[in-house]
């Protein structure tokens, strides 16, 4: 395994097990009969699983199909740009956005979600910008 596949599948892992951890700060501190909170739950779970599973292990069987590593991360970050885009725009349209910086928020979520599509699509391509070897599977 090469340094940059090392750094992005740790990178993965780490993300996912935080993302988990975030799910389960919102079972506990939140009120998880709500509706809203549920399906932010399940989102958080979806992502966070995803990329663990991406992080941790070459191939992923899902049913009778093998799915490589790459793949299954370029879901999760797709996943995880769509909810954070929703979720914001949601509190901004509210008046009330995630970090309170109105304006400044639009501009720091289009940054951050351009990111995670341009990152999701290198994963699903193998390497576009990046290093092919960076997306191989042993």
């Amino acid at each position: 395994m090469n340094s940059q596949k090392r750094v992005v599948r740790h990178g993965l892992a780490g993300g996912g097990f935080a993302t988990l951890l975030l799910a389960a700060s919102f079972l506990v501190l939140g009120e998880p009969t709500r509706p809203t909170t549920v399906a932010l739950v399940a989102w958080l779970v979806a992502v966070g699983g995803s990329m663990l599973a991406a992080g941790t292990r070459e191939r992923v069987s899902i049913g009778s199909v093998t799915v490589g590593w790459p793949r299954i991360a370029a879901v999760a970050i797709a996943m995880l740009a769509v909810g954070w885009a929703t979720v914001s725009a949601v509190g901004l349209l509210e008046g009330d956005g995630i970090t309170g910086l109105g304006t400044l928020e639009a501009v720091i979520t289009a940054l951050v979600v351009g990111y995670f599509a341009w990152f999701a699509r290198e994963c699903w391509v193998g390497g576009a910008l990046l290093e092919a070897e960076t997306f191989a599977v042993d």
